[in-house]
Formats: C-alpha cells, sequence, structure tokens
C-alpha cells in the first residue's frame, strides 16, 4: 500500500533520527524549508510535524526563537498506547498490575545494590511530600507523590529502561486511584518508609518483600475496584506535569 504523502515526511524526519542526523535538542527546519526539501505542501509537512509530536518525538516551543525541536524523550507515548490497549480491552488491568509488580520488585532489587545516598535522600523527602499531601487531602498532589516515587526508584536503580516501563504502566494507575481516592492511602506512608529502610541497609530481600506486599494490595484494590473501567469516568493524569 502507498503511503500517503505526510507518512512519507513523518517517516524522513524519524530516518535521520535513528541515522544520528538529528538529535534531541535540534531544532527543524521551518514548514516552509522542509516543504521545498521534501517536494510537498506546507500542509503535508504540518501534518507531519503534528504526527510526531503525538508520538513524543517532536515538541514546538513558542517565541521568537521557537519552532519544532527533536525531544529529549519519555515514557508519554507508551503511557498512551498502554492506556488506549487497556481500555480497548486489548491488555487487561490484571495483567498491567502485575507486570508493574514484577518491574517494580526488580527496580527494588537494583535500587539496594547500585542506590546512593543521593538517591535516597530523594525517595526520602518524596515520602515526606507524599505525607504533607496526604493530611492537607490533596488527592492530586499525593497520587502524583505516589507515582513520582517509583520513578525515583527506577532512577536509584540506575536503569532508564525501568523507569520509563514503571512510569508508563503507571499512568492509568494514577487515574484510577484518582477517581476512588481510597482510604487506603494514608497507609502509604508507612509502607514506603519500610521499603527505603531496607533498600538503606541494602537488604534486597527484604525490601522486595515489603515492595511486593504493597504491590498486592494496591494490585488487588485497583482490579476489584475497577472491573468495569469505563463507568469510573476517568480523566488523563500526566505524571510528569
Amino acid at each position: 500500500m502507498a503511503l500517503r504523502l505526510f507518512e512519507e515526511v513523518h517517516n524522513s524526519i524519524r530516518r535521520d533520527l535513528m541515522r544520528g542526523n538529528l538529535k534531541p535538542g535540534d531544532k527543524l527546519p521551518s514548514e516552509r524549508d522542509l516543504a521545498e526539501k521534501l517536494g510537498v505542501g506546507r500542509p503535508v509537512v504540518r501534518e507531519a510535524l503534528r504526527a510526531l509530536e503525538n508520538s513524543g518525538v517532536l515538541e514546538f516551543r513558542k517565541g521568537a526563537s521557537g519552532g519544532a525541536f527533536i525531544r529529549q524523550g519519555d515514557g508519554r507515548a507508551v503511557s498512551r498506547t498502554v492506556n488506549d490497549l487497556v481500555f480497548l480491552g486489548t491488555l487487561s488491568l490484571d495483567q498491567l498490575t502485575e507486570t508493574r509488580k514484577c518491574l517494580l520488585d526488580q527496580a527494588v532489587r537494583l535500587a539496594c545494590e547500585r542506590g546512593t545516598e543521593v538517591d535516597f535522600t530523594a525517595l526520602e523527602k518524596n515520602i515526606e511530600q507524599m505525607r504533607q499531601a496526604l493530611l492537607a487531602e490533596d488527592v492530586e498532589t499525593s497520587i502524583s507523590e505516589i507515582m513520582d516515587f517509583y520513578a525515583l526508584l527506577g532512577t536509584a536503580a540506575k536503569n532508564d529502561v525501568l523507569t520509563v516501563m514503571i512510569g508508563s504502566l503507571s499512568e492509568i494507575i494514577a487515574q484510577i486511584l484518582l477517581a476512588l481516592k481510597p482510604d487506603y492511602l494514608t497507609d502509604l506512608v508507612a509502607m514506603r518508609l519500610e521499603v527505603l529502610s531496607h533498600i538503606r541497609n541494602r537488604d534486597s530481600e527484604a525490601a522486595s518483600k515489603a515492595m511486593n506486599t504493597h504491590m498486592e494490595i494496591l494490585h488487588n484494590y485497583v482490579v476489584e475496584k475497577s472491573k468495569s473501567l469505563h463507568t469510573l469516568n476517568l480523566e488523563p493524569f500526566d505524571l510528569r506535569t
């Protein structure tokens, strides 16, 4: 099947990225210059750029020095894909939370092995911010801090793929928790402090056991309460805002 014009432009830019001709932070030529270079109309270029923005490859900046730039990269596109697959029924929420448990178990073990005091201090600060948000009954901030904990854990594990994958599988969990506002969130401070204590002591078995207990509670709650996802009136929850 022949590619549509905007797909050809889209693929041309991605090809330059794959070959190293474009790198994160690089600014693309203007729409006019791209159109002339590729022999297409500006609307075609515009459509291709929007597709690349939606897939997380580009970002648009405003102002005199603005334009289309290659993104540094994060897991947003992966999150959107995973969420869509769950809501379409291709993936089950049960499978998603189960996979997330496996990834977090590995992250905890690697954090015990590779984490630094800087990483542990960041986790400790996150737990305190979560505690304050819970006391203030600020549910949205609480859940943001709860999910940031997993990103910081991935950082402590020194594995960027784990960080992206855990974050991508966490967005839908954040949406559900924000909708349900479960009472058990207040128990998370003690749970997190226990996990962190074991990580600081480099006790991977104890840290893994504590994290798995924590994840089992969350897993059972989310799966039980979300048997009908479409009735929860979920709203997108950006973990990186």
